[in-house]
């Protein structure tokens, strides 16, 4: 993947982070919001923010996620893998495999995701879409589930909807944020999972940055 000076990456850099989403997703984040209004600063460590805020006719909480890296895009579009086999610092992924490549910029990717005993594994179907910022230095990857992609299988199907996005300070500094909401189906109190959402998002942004930086 090709960098530019100043900070400026190559648009086929970040068209092939698509299929960054299939690792990303776990005990996370239906619906993802355009306005930055009402959220919460749940924890900060490390110079790691986890916000959260209530979605309208849903009992589960939204999540967003933020943390500078101090790498290159090379290093963290690698972490994201290309949708093909789980992320190594996505503890809860049991599986991913993209199931359809619609383009360069959209892809169908089928997730397993291996929840705590005695909670059964969820599937989730989602469609990610890369859009390229203006500045040649940001990608916004959208993605939403459609269970009505692939057939139902043997577990607990889930929903989910949100957003990433990288942001490249300079050749070796990378903004990440993302913002998802789950609904991860089944009879799963929600007050059990929102106990649960802050800590393990910021778990994973611990060994997001442990690996970029290594």
């Amino acid at each position: 993947m090709a960098k530019q000076n100043n900070g400026n990456i190559d648009s086929p850099a970040f068209v092939a982070m698509s299929p960054l989403i299939a690792c990303f997703l776990s005990l996370l984040p239906i619906a993802s919001h355009a306005t930055d209004e009402g959220w919460t600063l749940a924890k900060e460590k490390d110079g790691i923010s986890v916000y959260t805020r209530e979605v309208e006719n849903s009992p589960f909480l939204e999540v967003k996620g933020t943390v500078s890296l101090n790498t290159d895009v090379d290093r963290v579009t690698e972490l994201m893998g290309d949708g093909n086999g789980c992320a190594e610092w996505r503890k809860t992924c049991k599986s991913s495999e993209v199931i359809e490549e619609r383009s360069e910029a959209e892809r169908v990717i089928y997730l397993v995701l291996d929840l705590p005993w005695p909670t059964a594994d969820r599937d989730l179907v989602m469609q990610t879409t890369t859009q390229m910022g203006s500045d040649s230095r940001s990608a916004t990857v959208l993605l939403v589930s459609d269970s009505s992609l692939h057939p139902p299988q043997d577990y607990v199907r889930a929903e989910s909807e949100g957003k990433f996005v990288i942001k490249a300070i300079d050749d070796t500094q990378v903004d990440f944020t993302y913002i998802m909401h789950t609904d991860l189906g089944g009879n799963l109190p929600p007050g059990a999972v929102n106990s649960q959402l802050t800590n393990t998002t910021l778990d994973e942004l611990v060994r997001l940055r442990k690996l970029a930086e290594s």
